[in-house]
């Protein structure tokens, strides 16, 4: 990431003039730098670290509901009906898979009793007898 950002700067001082910016304008430029790369990506590391992958992409996916809310919110963009609609269905189909029954047991995750089979599903270890 760092090294496309310097490739990037690197061409865009090469082919445009300096950016005639304020105070103001750089601080932006510094919170987008800061705040919506460095910790997202950070954060998303340490999803991909901590969640499966079917709750990682569940998460990921209400990307699109989280922006029109950002933009209700801080820009006065006005939701319609079936927009809102549209939210509350993600909304729900998000709690449904983050918080519905689990196909695999938390043992199984953690190396406990039992493994988890080709389908996913818990199967019990035979006993040596």
């Amino acid at each position: 990431m760092g090294v496309g950002g310097i490739l990037l700067l690197a061409s865009g001082l090469a082919s445009e003039t300096r950016p005639d910016l304020d105070i103001r304008a750089w601080l932006i430029v510094a919170w987008l730098a800061i705040v919506n790369t460095a910790l997202a990506f950070a954060l998303w590391n340490h999803t991909l670290r901590t969640l499966t992958a079917v709750e990682s992409s569940v998460l990921n996916n209400t990307m699109l509901v989280q922006i029109a809310l950002l933009a209700w919110i801080f820009l006065g963009e006005q939701l319609r009906p079936w927009q809102v609609a549209g939210i509350v269905l993600a909304v729900a189909g998000t709690l449904a898979v983050q918080l519905g029954p689990r196909r695999r047991a938390a043992g199984a995750r953690s190396g406990g009793p039992g493994r988890v089979s080709s389908a996913g599903l818990d199967e019990p270890r035979s006993r040596a007898t």
